[in-house]
C-alpha cells in the first residue's frame, strides 16, 4: 500500500473483551440487577465500550493519512497544470544571448588579430623579398638539434681530455679544463654563430650584414687558430714529456702560440684532434643555422600569423559547438519537464484511484466498527440477561448507534471533490496529457526558431569575416 493511501486499521473486539472482562462484569452487574429494568441509560461497562470504540474511531481518522493524500493530489495537480515552458524559454533565451554575445565579441577580436598578423606577414615577406614560406621547425626537431650540440660537446671534451691529459700539467684535471674551453668555443660558440651571425648575412639591413661579416672575420680565424694551437701543443708537449724536461714543456707552450710554423711536428693524434675540432665547429654552425627558419624575424612573424589563424578557426568551431550544445541541452530540459508533467498526470490518476478506494473502504470500515461495538455490547447484555433475576432493560434488544459519520464525503470533506468515477478521471487525464504535449511542441518550436535565428546570424557573421 502506498504511503499516500488512506489506511483504516481493523478493530480487535476480542482483545477489548478480554481487557474489560465483559463476561465477568456482566455476571456481577446481573447479581445486582444492574442496569435496572426501567433504565434507559447504558451501564458503566457499556459506556466504557462506547468510549473505547469512539476513541478508536477518532484516533484512526486522525492518523489515516487523508492529509498526505490531499497533499499528493495538490502537488501532482500543480505540476500537471503548470506550463513551466514559458519560464524555460525566457531563461534559455537569456543564456543563449549572453553566450552568443560573448563568443561573437571574442571571434571579432580574434579575426582582427588574425587579419593584422596576416597583413604583417605579407608586408614582411614583400619588404624582405621573401618568396618561400618560412621553414619552421617543430619542438621535437629543436630538441634534437640541442641534443646534437650537447652530444658533440661531451664527445669532444672526452676526446680532447684523453689526448691532452698526458701532455699538460695537472693530468686529467688540467686536460679536462683545457678541453672544456676548446669544446665550448668549437661547439657552443659555433652554434651561436650559426644561429645569430650567419643568418644575418642575408638580412635586408646593411648594418646587420656588416656586423655579421665582422664577427665572422674574427671568429673563423680564431677557431682555426685555437684548434691548430691545441693540436701542435699536444705534439710538442708529448715530446717534451718524453725528455722529462720542464724547460721543454715551457718551450712547447711558447711554440704552440704560433702553431703554423710547427705543423710538421704534428702526430697522427694531434692531426685528428684538429680535424675533430674543426669538423664539430662546422657541424655546430650548420646546426645553429638550421635550428629554425634562418631569416631573422621570419619565424616569429609566421608563427604569430599561424597561431592567430588557428585561434580564429578554433573559436569559430567552438562557437558552433557551444550553440548546438545549448540547443540540445534546452531541448532536453523541455523534454524533462514534459515527462515530469506526464508522470504527474499519471500520479494524479493514481491518487484519484486512492480516493475511490478510501471512500469505499471507509463505508465498510464504519459498518464493521459499528458491528464490532454492538457485538461487544450484545456479549455483555446476553450474559447479563442469563444471570439477572429481574427483567432486562428494554434497550438491551435495540442496536446501539455509535453515531459515526456514514458518508465519506462528509468525513473527508476536502477530498470529496476528488472522488471521481473512472470515466470522468480518464477524460480529465486525456485532456491534460494532450495539453501537456501541445504546450511542449509549441515551446520546443519557439525556442528552436530562436536558436535558428541565432545560428543564421552567426553564419552571416562568419561569411562577412571570411
Amino acid at each position: 500500500m502506498s504511503k499516500s493511501e488512506i489506511k483504516l486499521p481493523i478493530f480487535n473486539d476480542e482483545e477489548l473483551a478480554k481487557e474489560l472482562n465483559i463476561d465477568q462484569v456482566a455476571v456481577q452487574d446481573a447479581g445486582q440487577d444492574l442496569p435496572e429494568s426501567n433504565s434507559q441509560d447504558l451501564s458503566s461497562l457499556e459506556r466504557k465500550i462506547q468510549a473505547r470504540i469512539s476513541h478508536f474511531y477518532k484516533s484512526s481518522i486522525e492518523k489515516c493519512g487523508d492529509e498526505i493524500l490531499e497533499q499528493r493530489i495538490g502537488n501532482t495537480r500543480a505540476l500537471r497544470q503548470q506550463n513551466g515552458h514559458a519560464g524555460q524559454i525566457s531563461t534559455r533565451r537569456q543564456q543563449l544571448e549572453a553566450v552568443y554575445a560573448k563568443d561573437k565579441e571574442k571571434i571579432k577580436n580574434l579575426h582582427e588579430k588574425h587579419t593584422k598578423n596576416k597583413s604583417n606577414l605579407s608586408f614582411f615577406k614583400k619588404d624582405h623579398n621573401l618568396i618561400s614560406p618560412a621553414n619552421l621547425k617543430s619542438q621535437s626537431a629543436k630538441i634534437i638539434s640541442i641534443l646534437i650540440v650537447f652530444g658533440m660537446f661531451i664527445f669532444e671534451i672526452s676526446v680532447n681530455t684523453s689526448f691532452l691529459a698526458p701532455a699538460v700539467e695537472g693530468g686529467i684535471i688540467g686536460g679536462l679544463a683545457l678541453a672544456s674551453v676548446v669544446s665550448f668555443i668549437n661547439i657552443v660558440t659555433s652554434f651561436l654563430v650559426g644561429r645569430f651571425v650567419i643568418t644575418n648575412l642575408s638580412h635586408k639591413k646593411r648594418s646587420k650584414n656588416n656586423v655579421s661579416s665582422l664577427v665572422l672575420l674574427i671568429y673563423v680565424p680564431l677557431v682555426i687558430y685555437i684548434n691548430f694551437a691545441i693540436g701542435v701543443f699536444r705534439s710538442l708537449s708529448q715530446k717534451a714529456v718524453e725528455t722529462f724536461s720542464t724547460d721543454a714543456l715551457r718551450a712547447a707552450a711558447e711554440q704552440a702560440a704560433w702553431p703554423f710554423a710547427y705543423i710538421s711536428e704534428n702526430t697522427i693524434e694531434s692531426t685528428g684532434l684538429i680535424i675533430i675540432g674543426l669538423l664539430f665547429a662546422v657541424i655546430a654552425i650548420l646546426d645553429g643555422y638550421f635550428f629554425d627558419e634562418p631569416y631573422p624575424g621570419y619565424a616569429k612573424i609566421t608563427r604569430d600569423a599561424d597561431k592567430s589563424s588557428k585561434d580564429f578557426e578554433n573559436a569559430k568551431s567552438l562557437c558552433f559547438d557551444t550553440l548546438y550544445e545549448l540547443q540540445e541541452a534546452g531541448n532536453q530540459q523541455f523534454l524533462k519537464l514534459k515527462e515530469a508533467r506526464i508522470n504527474a498526470n499519471i500520479e494524479w490518476g493514481n491518487a484519484i484511484d486512492a480516493v475511490q478506494r478510501a471512500f469505499k473502504d471507509y463505508e465498510e470500515w464504519v459498518k464493521d466498527l459499528n458491528k464490532s461495538g454492538n457485538i461487544l455490547l450484545n456479549q455483555y447484555r446476553s450474559k447479563n440477561k442469563s444471570f439477572r433475576a429481574s427483567q432486562a432493560p428494554q434497550y438491551f434488544d435495540e442496536e446501539f448507534d455509535f453515531e459515526f459519520e456514514q458518508n465519506p464525503r462528509n468525513r473527508f470533506l476536502s477530498l470529496s471533490s476528488e472522488n471521481l468515477d473512472d470515466t470522468e478521471k480518464r477524460n480529465i487525464m486525456d485532456k491534460t496529457e494532450k495539453l501537456i504535449t501541445d504546450e511542449y511542441i509549441e515551446a520546443t518550436k519557439e525556442i528552436n526558431n530562436f536558436y535558428d535565428d541565432i545560428l543564421q546570424d552567426y553564419q552571416n557573421l562568419i561569411e562577412r569575416l571570411n
